[in-house]
């Protein structure tokens, strides 16, 4: 990382040497941020675990992710002491993709969730929401991180990639040491990286001499120009790495926040054709993802001067909390109407799995409300929350409550 150069007073600003694993920051990251975006130029700068820069208002957020020009999406790592150089590091398509080659990255995977394809999945994840839902209510208790949230989306992940659901451990278990473990133990992820590899290296070369009509047998086969071996291994990585913690963090969240704020569930279930604004509403609130760029050159954050070669992450959840856009921020609406959040990114790169996600998200919360319309979520101060790339609670013990 190289020195900091800025104008004007250098000292105690807001923010400055941020840990984004720190316990102070998981558990609340938006004191922090309101307080950087207060200041006279809302971007804080840290040396920790490799250094980067943190914008946080709407605006910058929303420029860092839809500017490849100066800002490169180059690689995934949120930390590290260094910052790999063009075409090193883990490439994992379309993610780590810049123009021009990110939009036939991009395409590869698209004919998998469009609206058609999406809509094809509900049945399945509903059934599965149900039958987990229901189980739990017949116990009494549990804990809806392990026993739910990740049942659901990572059996969907399975069935999209048409590989055994018994496989639904490993990929938690992947998802776990590169999001929680990888970031603090570079070593660790590597081995974990090439597990990974290794793992999908097998099933492509099955697919591709067995092919069927999954997302997997697709990725083998597509023929697209310029798509090489290690571009169709990167996005089949891919696949289960951003669609799996996301995806289960939010659905925990949003949970977590029924479970202990009454008012809120209590409404949701009195009123189910709300049920579309609340998921976006939680989605803004409770947002999960950060993203990583590099600048590609010397560039600005407001006032500070940022080095090429620099990290700079991109906090969506800080973003969508932003007083300037949204009213009354740090309240939950689950009839806000106007909510144009970055929950799932912006320009290029949004999220490609936005539509599963969303769907998989209402439905988990549908079918879980339909069988536990009076759970309650035990001592909600007292859960931790992931750092890094992916926010969320780590696990949330449950009782079902009175039907």
């Amino acid at each position: 990382m190289t020195t900091v150069h800025e104008q004007g007073d250098a000292s105690d600003r807001p923010g400055d040497g941020f840990g984004l694993f720190d316990e102070e920051f998981t558990r609340d990251p938006h004191g922090m941020f309101d307080a950087i975006r207060s200041a006279a130029c809302p971007a804080a700068h840290s040396d920790a675990l490799g250094g980067a820069w943190m914008p946080v208002t709407f605006e910058d957020v929303r420029m860092v992710a839809r500017s490849p020009d100066r800002f490169s999406s180059r690689t995934s790592e949120i930390t590290g002491p260094t910052v790999p150089a063009s075409g090193g590091g883990l490439l994992i398509p379309p993610i780590t993709s810049d123009p021009p080659m990110h939009k036939p990255h991009r395409d590869v995977l698209m004919p998998y969730f469009t609206p058609a394809p999406v809509k094809a999945q509900e049945a399945f994840v509903r059934d599965d929401a149900r039958r987990l839902a229901t189980g739990l209510a017949m116990r009494g208790e549990g804990e809806l991180v392990r026993e739910f949230a990740q049942e659901v989306t990572v059996a969907t992940l399975a069935r999209l990639l048409a590989v055994p659901f018994e496989l639904r451990e490993t990929f938690i278990d992947w998802t776990v040491r590169m999001f929680r473990v990888g970031p603090l133990d570079h070593q660790h992820r590597a081995e974990t990286v090439r597990e990974i590899l290794d793992f999908f290296e097998g099933l492509l070369a099955e697919r591709r001499a067995r092919p069927g009509d999954d997302l997997l047998s697709h990725i083998a086969t597509v023929q697209s120009e310029g798509l090489t071996h290690k571009d169709r291994l990167g996005t089949a990585f891919v696949i289960v790495l951003a669609g799996a913690d996301t995806t289960w963090s939010a659905i925990a969240a949003s949970l977590w926040h029924l479970g202990h704020r009454v008012d809120d569930r209590d409404r949701l279930v009195a009123e189910p054709d709300l049920m579309d604004t609340a998921v976006e509403e939680l989605l803004r609130y409770y947002a999960p993802v950060t993203v990583v760029r590099t600048a590609t050159g010397p560039t600005e954050l407001c006032r500070r001067q940022v080095a090429g070669g620099d990290r700079v992450i991109a906090p969506f959840g800080a973003a969508n909390r932003d007083p300037e856009v949204f009213p009354d921020p740090h309240a939950v609406r689950l009839d806000r109407r106007r909510n144009k959040h970055l929950a799932f990114g912006t320009g290029a790169h949004r999220c490609i799995g936005a539509s599963l996600a969303r769907m998989e998200m209402k439905v988990a919360l549908q079918e879980w409300l339909a069988v536990m319309p009076r759970f309650e979520v035990l001592q909600p101060d007292d859960v931790t929350w992931t750092g890094g790339a992916v926010r969320g609670p780590e696990s949330v013990p449950f009782r079902a409550g009175p039907v």
